[in-house]
């Protein structure tokens, strides 16, 4: 009877299919994302395992105890009922006086320890949930035994403890967001020192870009379910941040919920109680559980897998025959392919956006932990409810609404953040800025050349005005008007609530006009290039009054207000544009997810998250299906206890049909498509890490933070030089623990003694009075220390002024000479290079005798490092100049040009090069010495500033 009823539905469906008509161009990018491609794994201090790694096969996680006779366990888990490969097991296991045994076991049988788990901190000694330390050559251990096999230590649910416990009680709570990341940033760098630095994240919140971006991650995964929220989001914000940063991803849903937890065990007590007990029908559903597995096999998860209450005994309990199935179903049916996600979704790198309401606080609509949504922060939220709507419920119900939502649309969207690099948006034919973006020409360029390149860009006018050139030619001035009247959108006219702003649009006459309230234009698109630019004049798509009762209260089995919600008509036009990026199409009630394993073939997810029967179609947007067949999920569970919440244990559920799908169930579906509009994008190649180049910073307090605050850094330089004086004033101690971050992300470090060497007050390099030569060469050669501890391998160093009175040319240059022999001998013994850096005003200064002086000093560790600004100078001399220079082994280039005012007199030696008139001659110099180091050695004014000069020569 069931599989005539299969046969059915695949009738069905195909005559459904036969008779649609392709709608959609579609542009697919089906690429396995392989950390080992991404530019920063050589960079990065822990590397990432590729799909490879794991058999290219999707894994299950299973045993989590390997207390007591651990093969016994390993028998019964891993061989006997195949429950899974990665052992996810709690931190007691370091204390274990067999380790080495088990240790090797792991490795005998090819097995993956993942994630140690436990960790709390702050909490003291005493009981389980520490704060706990590893003890020696554990970690040493599983890394030279297990080898990419250890899998790391346990970062899990850290975010949500640090917005809910720590963030509300930092000093000042109101800073702004780029120190609450310094804070975050703080927080999560000393619990990556405590464990050992190679770690695994299960966020709890979706912070997880910050983590990734540090370089210490092997897997991330969201702990669904549980009194968490939404996993759709979740995943869109873990795949864009895998995607943005090399990392792979894995898949967990937890037996927990707010009122307790799941288990079958005989001797569960207090089953009756609401909170913290456990019994078959506490906790997450069997259903959910189920539901939550399937979606994350098809989320290009390297794994999956349950929280645990998976045996009763040495028997399988409901939860463990549910994974035990699913391993069956993947041995079976494969690996489903790449998921489909055509669309982006951007928020501004310090955004810190979280979820409107989370089990860590009982404050509503925070980001940071702290600080206040804007009405940014509410668009984010609002274009989320569009593509996942009702997700804000997800744990607040007992009858699970909220974890999966319907998808309108499809699940087509990962979260990105707006330092991801060109090469990364390029996967993505739509981008949707979802947040307003900070002020800056990088993000500028980088969306004008998303466009250009073929991409479709969504963004409102208030991240528009901070474009400085605007976008595809479209600019929004300052002029604000209000709209009140009714707004045509093609054939129909759609009434806001109440008035809203509209920013003045500047455009092209070619730009086409989408929506209008009698003259104001409300929403206009321009072609440019290969792709399309989409404009909306409101500020942030958002309404400006609030639209619900204030304060809005965080309630169980309680909608949570929406104070600003996205405008209908910025719904209807976003709406419009995710259709327009279906592929497939089912009852929108319903959730959809989609991957691809060719143009033509296809494994499609369809989920009933409602307790009741529902309608149920598959359609495809693009051709016509020319065959489908369903592959079945076994659904024995249906019948175990705690299949639905409690508060839904009697509701008729109804059944699998051609035209019903029941309530509670997922269902998967191999489809192939003919005559479909299907572009297969080219993969994108990513770009080449970028190497030699350095950022001169200037009065810098704060090593770290210069380099946190700018998110890109690492796209355009790989080195920082520094002031003399940013070491002299720091104790040894305190530099020994900075240089851990600077020797993880691999930046290197010169020092620059530039500024110091100026005779009087600071120091001299000449003798001509020994209690102040020797007060100033104790001076360097601490600093030359002292980079040794923070791990500077280059001193740049200048010749000085000539001395007034009572010492003569000849004891001058003798002196230097014997200095810099001195220093580079210190300095050699610490493994540290001297660069002769040529200087304005400073004896000697021209190439030659500069070069001279290089010889008669005759160190290997001690070279000459020429000045582009100088060079200009004597352009009178340039070609003569180039010629020495090329004839002798230069590997540093000093870039700024100088300028000189009304009088032409010289006043600024560290003019940004962009400023230049004379780009050829710059160009000539730099081509000059391809292998050379390009110090960007300027007065910046601000971080465009930067960016203009580091471009030229990208």
């Amino acid at each position: 009877m069931m599989k005539t009823k299969y046969i059915y539905l695949i009738l069905m469906l195909m005559f459904i299919g036969s008779f649609l008509s392709a709608q959609n161009q579609i542009a697919l990018y089906p690429y396995q994302m392989q950390p080992s491609k991404h530019p920063d794994y050589t960079r990065y201090y822990v590397k990432s395992p590729d799909f490879s790694v794991f058999g290219n096969k999707i894994q299950f996680i299973g045993l989590r105890d390997l207390s007591g006779d651990y093969k016994r366990k390993l028998d019964l888990w891993v061989d006997k009922d195949k429950l899974g490969d990665i052992l996810w097991v709690s931190y007691p296991l370091i204390y274990q006086d067999n380790l080495k045994e088990i240790v090797s076991e792991i490795k005998k049988r090819k097995l993956f320890l993942f994630d140690l788990w436990g960790y709390i901190p702050g909490s003291g000694p005493g009981g389980y949930w520490t704060q706990f330390q590893i003890p020696e050559g554990v970690l040493s251990l599983f890394e030279t035994e297990l080898g990419d096999h250890w899998l790391g230590m346990d970062n899990g649910e850290q975010d949500g403890r640090y917005v809910g416990s720590f963030a509300p009680r930092m000093y000042p709570l109101g800073a702004d967001r780029l120190h609450q990341y310094f804070n975050f940033q703080r927080h999560f760098e000393e619990m990556g020192n405590q464990l050992g630095n190679k770690m695994a994240t299960l966020v709890s919140l979706n912070f997880g870009h910050y983590f990734l971006k540090e370089g210490l991650y092997t897997l991330i995964g969201a702990e669904t379910a549980q009194g968490l929220p939404n996993s759709q989001i979740y995943y869109s914000f873990i795949r864009g941040a895998g995607k943005q940063y090399g990392v792979n991803w894995f898949g967990n849903a937890s037996v927990w919920n707010r009122w307790g937890y799941k288990t079958y065990d005989s001797d569960a007590t207090n089953i009756e109680d609401d909170y913290n007990s456990g019994g078959p029908w506490k906790g997450t559903s069997l259903s959910l559980l189920k539901r939550l597995m399937y979606h994350h096999l098809m989320y290009d998860c390297v794994a999956v897998g349950f929280e645990g209450s998976m045996r009763i005994g040495n028997k399988l309990s409901p939860i463990g025959r549910i994974q035990q199935h699913a391993v069956r179903w993947n041995d079976k049916y494969g690996d489903p392919g790449i998921m489909y996600t055509p669309v982006a979704l951007m928020v501004d790198f310090f955004s810190g956006w979280s979820f409107p309401r989370h089990l860590y606080s009982s404050q509503a609509y925070k980001v940071w932990g702290n600080l206040p949504y804007e009405l940014s922060d509410y668009l984010t939220d609002g274009i989320l409810n569009i593509l996942y709507p009702g997700y804000q419920d997800a744990s607040y119900y007992k009858d699970e609404r909220g974890f999966i939502t319907p998808t309108p649309y499809g699940d087509i969207a990962d979260c990105i953040m707006s330092d991801a690099p060109s090469w990364i948006l390029e996967q993505y034919p739509v981008l949707v800025i979802a947040d307003e973006l900070r002020k800056g020409q990088e993000i500028n360029d980088k969306l004008n050349n998303y466009i250009k390149s073929g991409g479709h860009l969504i963004i409102t006018a208030g991240s528009l005005q901070n474009m400085p050139d605007g976008i595809a030619g479209i600019t929004a001035g300052l002029g604000m008007s209000k709209c009140t009247n009714r707004i045509q959108y093609r054939d129909k006219y759609i009434q806001e609530s109440n008035e809203f702003s509209v920013l003045q649009l500047d455009y092209p006459s070619d730009a086409v006009i989408l929506q209008k309230s009698g003259e104001q234009v409300i929403a206009l698109e321009r072609t440019c290039g290969k792709g399309k630019v989409t404009v909306m004049a409101s500020p942030f798509g958002v309404m400006e009054t609030p639209q619900c009762t204030l304060p809005v209260k965080v309630e169980e089995e309680k909608e949570l207000g929406k104070p600003y919600p996205l405008l209908k008509h910025v719904s209807a036009l976003l709406g419009d544009i995710f259709s327009s990026v279906e592929l497939f199409d089912t009852n929108p009630e319903l959730s959809l997810i989609t991957c691809s394993r060719s143009s033509n073939e296809y494994i499609v997810l369809v989920s009933n998250n409602q307790w009741k029967e529902m309608p149920f179609q598959i359609q495809s947007k693009s051709g016509r299906i020319s065959s489908i067949k369903e592959l079945p999920i076994d659904c024995s569970e249906i019948k175990a206890v705690g299949y639905t919440p409690k508060v839904m244990k009697n509701q008729k559920l109804g059944k699998n049909t051609a035209e019903t799908i029941a309530g509670g169930d997922v269902r998967i579906f191999q489809i192939c498509l003919q005559d479909a509009d299907v572009e297969i994008l080219p993969e994108v190649q990513p770009s080449k890490r970028m190497q030699r180049r350095a950022l001169v910073l200037h009065d810098v307090l704060n090593l770290k933070e210069e380099i946190l605050s700018r998110p890109t850094f690492f796209q355009h330089y790989d080195r920082v030089v520094i002031d003399w004086r940013y070491l002299y004033n720091r104790d040894k101690e305190v530099l020994k623990q900075e240089t851990g971050w600077f020797k993880r992300q691999q930046l290197k470090m010169s020092v620059d003694l530039s500024s110091g060497i100026n005779l009087y007050p600071d120091l001299r390099i000449v003798n001509n009075d020994s209690l102040y030569y020797q007060k100033s060469i104790e001076v360097i050669k601490d600093v030359i220390d002292k980079m040794a501890i923070l791990g500077a391998d280059e001193l740049f160093i200048t010749t000085q002024r000539t001395i007034e009175n009572n010492y003569t040319m000849e004891q001058f240059y003798q002196s230097l000479q014997g200095t810099y022999q001195l220093l580079a001998d210190y300095a050699k013994s610490r493994n540290i290079t001297l660069l002769l850096k040529q200087a304005k005003g400073r004896t000697p200064d021209s190439i030659k005798e500069l070069l001279d002086l290089c010889k008669k000093v005759d160190r290997d560790n001690f070279c000459f490092a020429p000045s582009l600004a100088l060079l200009l100078i004597d352009s009178d001399n340039w070609k003569e100049s180039i010629d020495l220079l090329q004839n002798e082994d230069v590997h540093h280039l000093f870039l700024s040009i100088p300028e000189k005012d009304i009088h032409q007199q010289l006043w600024n030696l560290n003019a940004p090069v962009f400023k230049s008139k004379q780009i050829d001659m710059i160009q000539q110099f730099v081509e000059a010495f391809p292998d050379a180091n390009i110090i960007f050695d300027c007065l910046y004014q601000s971080e465009d500033e930067e960016y203009k000069d580091v471009k030229m020569f990208e």
